[in-house]
């Protein structure tokens, strides 16, 4: 069962609620949805695991992955973490040959919103 953000380590947890605010302030209504994935979410992380962060958007995904990974760097280096975001446009999480893929499964059953 996937774990939710106030169960992480404090430091995770800050970090995490930091990223989703500036991204959601960034990108506005581009932003489709915002998702904890990976190990932090599964609850099996180890202390050097990275935070992957699903960013779903509705524009120039190039773009918004220049920013995100732009606040994903301010935001690691204040609180000495590691967010890996992962930046998709919605159109390709319902594209028939790429909801099928292992990526897009695991999204769909850990993937813990923000």
């Amino acid at each position: 069962m996937p774990v939710h953000v106030h169960a992480l380590p404090s430091r995770d947890a800050e970090a995490i609620r930091e990223f989703a605010t500036r991204i959601r302030a960034t990108l506005g209504p581009t932003l489709r949805d915002l998702r904890l994935f990976g190990s932090k979410a599964r609850g099996d992380a180890r202390a050097d695991s990275d935070i992957d962060v699903l960013v779903v958007v509705e524009c120039d995904r190039v773009r918004a992955e220049d920013l995100a990974i732009d606040i994903a760097f301010d935001v690691n280096v204040a609180n000495d973490v590691y967010i890996s975001p992962r930046v998709v446009t919605a159109d390709s999480l319902v594209d028939p040959v790429w909801r099928t893929t292992l990526f897009v499964r695991t999204l769909t059953q850990e993937g813990v919103p923000l």
